[in-house]
């Protein structure tokens, strides 16, 4: 695990995604995720991080742990901060939010011992497909930066449900990868093909040797040393499909912004033939390990 930083150290560092992903191409358009919202479905966040408190437009507890009141989403491990700042950190101070102006529902299904109950996840799921804001608004995404072995029917319902109410559902793929392209490695949700699963590649194109594999890979995004946000106001750099999956959650709703502000036609096929077309087969892997390739806006 590498240093964490406090929040008035002089830091030059910055999510190396944004460049990677090109999220600066859209930047530059004035499109930042200006009117999404994306429910981080999580161990829960620093919702009073200096990088996250003002994109933050509510919060959900569907853990025992803080007594299980249900606003009180203290994030104990570190993962779901991290994971947030990705996507949508306001990027006051540091560059690590690929989609700045985007909002966030925080949602805490995972405890401080990295354990989840899937009644618990199924209940977060379900409760972000029907979530309203105080104008009506809804979720656009779902970043499920966590997975589990076992399938479960309900599981598969509550991720068709917020399909069907047009919500992009983006997932890690996971980090039991052996580096070998034809064994499968596979969590839910995110093998199901219905849902974006996202796999790691390092800055030099090279798939993380941990990156999941299997037939239901989309896409791979950055996911290697990734510096963002964590608990008590400070930064980390933290490795993982985690890590690549809210980039590609990022992308989307700067893609969801851009369509929305240029009252383009929006729908799930039509926003992933675009991250298709802006992706980058890489020689020499299989669609097991990259899926349509590496997203570049």
């Amino acid at each position: 695990m590498q240093k964490t930083l406090g929040s008035n150290e002089a830091i030059t560092k910055s999510n190396d995604g944004i460049d990677f992903i090109n999220a600066k191409s859209l930047w530059s358009k004035g499109i930042k995720g200006q009117n999404t919202i994306i429910a981080v479905i999580d161990t829960g966040c620093d919702t009073g991080h200096e990088e996250l408190k003002d994109n933050i437009v509510d919060t959900f507890n569907f853990t025992a742990e803080d007594n299980g009141e249900i606003n009180i989403t203290t994030d104990y491990t570190g993962h779901g901060t991290h994971v947030a700042g990705i996507i949508a950190a306001s990027n006051k101070k540091h560059l690590i939010g690929i989609a700045p102006e985007a909002k966030l529902l925080i949602i805490k299904a995972v405890g401080h011992k990295s354990f989840s109950r899937q009644e618990e996840l199924i209940k977060s799921i379900r409760f972000a497909t029907a979530w309203r804001g105080r104008n009506g608004e809804k979720v656009d995404i779902i970043n499920l930066s966590l997975g589990t072995k076992e399938n479960n029917p309900h599981l598969r319902e509550a991720i068709d449900e917020a399909i069907d109410n047009n919500i992009f559902v983006v997932v890690a793929a996971g980090n039991y990868g052996d580096g070998i392209e034809t064994t499968d490695e596979i969590l839910y949700p995110g093998f199901y093909e219905e849902v974006i699963q996202v796999g790691s590649v390092g800055k030099n194109l090279t798939p993380s040797f941990m990156s999941n594999t299997n037939q239901n890979i989309d896409f791979l995004s950055l996911g290697e040393s990734i510096y963002s946000t964590y608990p008590q106001n400070t930064y980390m750099e933290l490795t993982g499909t985690s890590m690549a999956t809210p980039q590609i959650s990022g992308a989307i709703a700067l893609i969801l912004s851009y369509f929305k502000t240029n009252n383009l036609p929006v729908s799930q096929n039509i926003i992933y033939q675009y991250l298709v077309s802006h992706s980058i087969l890489l020689k020499g892997y299989s669609k097991n390990t990259q899926g349509n390739g590496v997203l570049k806006l």
